[in-house]
């Protein structure tokens, strides 16, 4: 009897341990990785602002302007502050308009605001 409650007080004492040493911490995306699974042409404001994180944004603004600025002729990735810039103009306007797609929202921003153009 007494053996076996040692090997019990072992045992809990074990997963206790292993318990201790096991990260459960989710791993991050990469900075351009799109963790959002609607498509975009199906993505209205209203989702953008209260459902999409800071991260998810942010790669969705990341996307547009850099398949905008393709369509143009660049050949290089956007700089992060113009990728946060055109973040925040797609917030403020979607802010104006809920129903609003973010497509239509970013291919309004592009066309109209000649400093986004490669």
């Amino acid at each position: 009897m007494r053996r076996h409650a040692t090997t019990t007080a072992l045992a809990i004492v074990l997963l206790t341990l292993v318990g201790c040493t096991t990260s459960t911490k989710p791993t991050r995306p990469g900075k351009y990785e799109q963790t959002w699974r609607t498509p975009y042409s199906s993505t209205s404001c209203g989702n953008y602002l209260t459902t999409l994180d800071a991260h998810q944004q942010w790669v969705l603004a990341a996307d547009m302007l850099t398949g905008a600025r393709k369509v143009d002729g660049a050949t290089v990735l956007p700089d992060d502050t113009d990728v946060d810039r055109f973040r925040q103009d797609i917030t403020t306007a979607c802010e104006a308009q809920a129903t609003a797609m973010t497509t239509e929202v970013g291919a309004t921003l592009y066309l109209l605001d000649p400093s986004y153009k490669p």
